[in-house]
């Protein structure tokens, strides 16, 4: 489940509950489904979700293009609710969400890549994770009034193949210690994946190799005159 921040739509301030604590709650309704957005632990897959923009809806996405306030969100660090602390502990998540702001209608960018780093191995009944980050990264926006549906197209995509960097040795946490940075050159992918490109690369490799063969035998028995066998029975009979 995601929560999200409250806050005033006046001026993007965090609403409070009588013990002064941050109010959160889930994430907008999709139509798809009728609940509020979710992710399916470890799952890469590409989800819509349509959401109503209602007034307050509305005046809080300005806040959101025109960054006078973050769309603040969190998800359970883990499926164990006294994993850290008493009550759970959660993860930070925050949509970046790019648009244009206008005097009667917005320009969002509604598709968004959603990447969620957890670690290697953990405990399954844990599923723990390590970081979120939602951000728009289409090169197209829609016009969003009061009133409209807009479907937000999420890749969400799962980072699990990190090994930690740095690691001091310490186990305070259900998974190894260490900082999990992205690789300098490339996005980490599962191990189906790179089989699957592996596979694809010795089949189309054979395939060269077996067509290079080909043509310099075929352009040997050229140059030296070879002739077919059925010609050379003929000649004999």
């Amino acid at each position: 489940m995601i929560d999200c921040i409250q806050r005033n739509i006046d001026n993007g301030e965090h609403k409070f509950d009588e013990k002064d604590r941050i109010i959160y709650a889930p994430f907008p309704t999709c139509r798809e489904t009728g609940k509020p957005l979710t992710l399916s632990y470890g799952v890469s897959q590409d989800v819509n979700c349509t959401i109503g923009f209602t007034d307050e809806l509305f005046h809080l996405f300005q806040l959101y293009i025109h960054e006078d306030a973050p769309f603040s969100c969190r998800i359970p660090f883990s499926s164990e609710p006294n994993s850290i602390e008493s009550g759970g502990a959660f993860v930070p998540m925050t949509f970046n969400i790019r648009g244009e702001i206008h005097d009667a209608h917005l320009d969002i960018d509604s598709n968004i890549n959603v990447l969620v780093t957890k670690p290697q191995g953990s405990n399954a009944q844990e599923n723990t994770i390590v970081s979120a980050v939602a951000f728009s990264s289409g090169t197209n926006a829609t016009r969003v009034v009061i009133g409209d549906h807009l479907t937000f197209n999420l890749a969400v995509r799962w980072l699990n193949n990190i090994a930690p960097a740095n690691s001091n040795g310490a186990v305070d946490v259900p998974f190894a210690d260490g900082f999990y940075k992205f690789p300098l050159n490339s996005i980490p992918m599962s191990y189906t994946i790179f089989f699957v490109y592996l596979a694809i690369a010795v089949v189309g490799s054979g395939a060269v190799v077996l067509g290079l063969s080909y043509k310099s035998i075929s352009k040997k028995m050229k140059n030296k005159h070879y002739k077919a066998l059925e010609t050379d029975f003929g000649k004999e009979d």
